[in-house]
């Protein structure tokens, strides 16, 4: 791989062991993805923030620490994804159940770990969807470092700016990532044409067709017609879905996605092939998603990827005046948590007998609540939590907002397909 006499200069330690870790990271790296050249990042990275990638090229919290003691800053915006290691509660832990996250000292000790990435120029949003409420993105074009499944169809399909799956300590400490995939003109244009042949209209519709979507054509460049006019909570659900049933880390709407005005733009030339997704292709998601064996539910989880404010006062406005009788948590991003707050969104969820949480999610953490049957209104989740409960078997049942919200009232299950 190519590098520049200053790349030079770092692998061969002039600034610092630090350094040389992170760019012999990053030669590694894009030497094993058949990256020809580092680029400059000129737009942001996204990190999970003390996650590390490979043992051998890790750096350390205390590292990190000496770091920031001497002054030291990330290169580019850096913004931070919800923590992984360990995964655990921003807001809301109090009355979460859990032994570890529900301990003032384990909530503390996260914190402060992560007070010398902060103090290096991190902004701690603390979320799989922070992109949602950063008050600083990229633009279309910009080169970017970012992480997490929903977070990369994002940057290159929504934002059109250009990332691969490699936000990480060492991108924005060195303000560099490996050229290639999504970085590069050619591996951006759709290669499949994807015909809706659905009407969708629910958040649930749209979850369901990026599943199927993704099953479709792996890890392909799509272009969907046909999808009508998604909301932004619509959106972010087929976006995340995408990245689930598949690794679709870039797509084209045409008419709403940045790089694609027209069809024929989307496929810059490209000699499409056509799929068509029907209403069976949704029906057969919806039970493909439903495996569970009884009808009672004892845990209902809502905000994969994490809920925003209006959906937040949806879920709120559905339990007012109610009372559950399953563990129902709902999880937003730590911003959208205190705006909720500031709404007596919070109160009205807790005086039902919910939980409102912040930044994290049951797939991330090292302990989950004590389960048999889950409901949740996200695919991404089902996915990930009944992964993580393997080779113990989790049953979940799948549904919208409203069905979720339902069994957690009635402690059983009455989704249905619609």
């Amino acid at each position: 791989m190519y590098l520049t006499d200053e790349e030079k200069r770092i692998l061969d330690g002039e600034q610092g062991e630090i350094a040389r870790r992170c760019m012999e990271f990053l030669v590694a790296y894009g030497e094993a993805a058949g990256a020809e050249k580092l680029i400059d990042i000129d737009g942001t990275v996204d990190v999970h923030p003390g996650a590390d990638w490979v043992p051998q090229y890790a750096v350390t919290v205390d590292e990190v620490r000496e770091l920031a003691a001497k002054g030291e800053k990330f290169k580019v915006p850096t913004f931070s994804n919800k923590p992984v290691a360990p995964g655990f509660i921003i807001d809301g832990w109090e009355a979460c159940g859990l032994p570890r996250n529900s301990d003032p000292e384990f909530h503390r000790k996260n914190l402060e770990a992560l007070q010398p990435y902060m103090e290096m120029g991190m902004v701690p949003l603390f979320s799989c969807n922070d992109y949602l409420v950063s008050s600083f993105l990229p633009l279309v074009g910009q080169h970017c470092a970012w992480v997490e499944s929903s977070a990369i169809p994002w940057v290159n399909a929504i934002l059109g700016a250009r990332s691969n799956f490699d936000g990480c300590f060492h991108t924005a400490y060195l303000g560099k990532a490996p050229a290639y995939d999504m970085h590069l003109d050619e591996n951006r244009r759709a290669t499949v044409l994807v015909r809706c042949e659905t009407e969708l209209k629910t958040d649930m519709d749209y979850d369901l067709f990026g599943w199927a979507v993704g099953e479709a054509v792996d890890i392909e460049v799509p272009a969907l017609v046909g999808i009508g006019k998604p909301n932004y909570s619509q959106l972010v659900k087929m976006n995340s879905s995408l990245n689930t049933g598949g690794q679709v880390r870039m797509y084209h709407i045409p008419g709403i996605t940045p790089e694609a005005p027209t069809v024929e733009a989307a496929f810059g030339g490209n000699k499409p092939r056509e799929i068509v997704i029907t209403r069976e292709d949704l029906r057969r998601v919806y039970d493909k998603l439903n495996y569970a064996g009884k009808t009672e539910v004892d845990f209902v989880y809502l905000g994969c990827p994490h809920y925003n404010i209006q959906d937040v006062y949806r879920a709120a406005t559905l339990l007012d005046g109610k009372k559950v009788k399953t563990k129902l948590w709902i999880m937003t991003n730590p911003s959208s948590y205190q705006v909720a707050v500031r709404m007596g969104l919070r109160d009205i969820i807790e005086k039902a007998g919910g939980i409102l949480m912040s930044g994290t999610c049951p797939g991330a953490l090292l302990e989950t609540p004590e389960m048999q049957v889950m409901a949740t209104d996200a695919a991404k989740q089902n996915y990930y939590l009944t992964g993580m409960f393997y080779p113990e078997k989790l049953d979940v049942w799948y549904g919208s907002m409203e069905d979720c919200i339902n069994a957690a009232v009635t402690g059983k299950w009455s989704g249905e397909w619609r």
